[in-house]
């Protein structure tokens, strides 16, 4: 499925600016490694989505293209052994309920903003970050007050190398200004107001950064509740439907989960479907294999993106703490981003972290942090 690594800009490191609030004068800087430096790239996903649905037809596959109405999904469930709906945040999603048991909020945790930008001198993009260290970084800006923003290496559809800015905003605070923004490149303005004011580290670059102009859709901005749903929907007809990916937990995508979660659940729920060809997909077997899903995947990549979507607790400080002053550390914290599973203990109980701290031998130093 990887057609696209070979030519990719890839970045294999994450470069952190954490600041108390807005306007701190000693932000703290963590910077390490992804996976212990493996790279890694955003690739457009309607670049992707079309080639992985050509490949499906060249494989034996069939693709239906059509409007899905809630009535059409039901004739679809009815006629089928076993029926998955992948509709993203989309309304058709509302015809699997809510897990409230498993979900947290009830309003939006962020106002966001994102486009996908260039030079305008013409420079590579990858020198935007070159004086702040040796590789080529997702870069993250954490205020604990206002929100956050991020810069990810991008693959654009026709733009090529490129970076996708995403901004975080706590609902009312400072950053949240994207509500009147009418295109692409308002927002990509405003983004770079919010820059230049709030993080000086890169005012050097942020006057070359302009919209890719000529794609009206490389923006968006918005707010969702995150949420988490059920094992199955039952339609009128009776059928029922399983939900994947975005329909089946939403994540807020401070922590990059959501394709992280769609990937690796898809992975699974296709396994399963194979396993039990021939035998009934009933709703024991749904949420059976929810459960599954839940407890493998979902649980742990739930509290991973809430943990930063809240104030951090005393664990989560430990953590954090240790990243700065440890490289080996730092590249464990990030190694939680495709793993959560990895780090959520130690986010989450204070023996866990200070554990952690002990391990890479920052435990005096974090304690005096503290």
């Amino acid at each position: 499925m990887d057609h696209w690594s070979t030519n990719m800009m890839g970045g294999y490191g994450v470069l952190m600016d954490r600041s108390r609030f807005v306007g701190d004068p000693n932000p703290q800087v963590i910077q390490g490694l992804t996976e212990y430096g493996r790279r890694g790239c955003g690739i457009d996903m309607r670049m992707r989505v079309s080639r992985w649905l050509s490949d499906l037809e060249s494989r034996g596959g069939r693709l239906v293209l059509e409007t899905v109405t809630p009535a059409r999904a039901d004739r679809i469930a009815f006629d089928s052994d076993v029926t998955v709906l992948a509709a993203g945040k989309a309304d058709l999603g509302r015809l699997i309920p809510r897990n409230e048991e498993r979900s947290v909020f009830t309003k939006p945790q962020r106002h966001l903003a994102m486009g996908v930008v260039r030079s305008k001198s013409g420079r590579h993009v990858s020198e935007w970050f070159a004086d702040r260290g040796e590789f080529l970084p997702q870069k993250f800006n954490f205020y604990a007050d206002a929100g956050e923003f991020f810069w990810g290496p991008w693959m654009h559809k026709t733009a090529g190398d490129t970076f996708a800015w995403l901004l975080e905003a706590r609902p009312g605070g400072v950053f949240d200004r994207f509500g009147d923004a009418q295109d692409g490149m308002e927002a990509t303005e405003i983004f770079k107001e919010i820059s230049r004011e709030f993080a000086p580290w890169e005012r050097h670059f942020i006057d070359d950064v302009e919209y890719v102009e000529e794609d009206p859709n490389g923006w968006l901005a918005g707010r969702f509740v995150p949420g988490v749903r059920r094992a199955f929907g039952r339609l009128p007809s009776g059928g029922l439907i399983m939900p994947v990916g975005d329909t089946a937990i939403t994540f807020d995508p401070i922590c990059g989960q959501g394709g992280n979660f769609a990937n690796r659940s898809g992975k699974f729920l296709a396994e399963q479907i194979t396993l039990n060809a021939g035998k009934s997909f009933d709703e024991e077997w749904m949420i059976k294999v929810n459960d599954l899903i839940w407890s493998f995947y979902g649980r742990n990549q739930c509290e991973y993106n809430n943990i930063f979507l809240q104030p951090l607790e005393r664990a989560a400080q430990i953590v954090m703490e240790s990243a700065l002053h440890s490289s080996s550390a730092a590249d464990e914290l990030y190694y939680g981003l495709p793993h959560p599973e990895s780090i959520v203990p130690a986010l989450k109980d204070e023996r866990a972290a200070r554990a952690f701290a002990e391990r890479h031998g920052v435990s005096g130093l974090v304690a005096a942090a503290g």
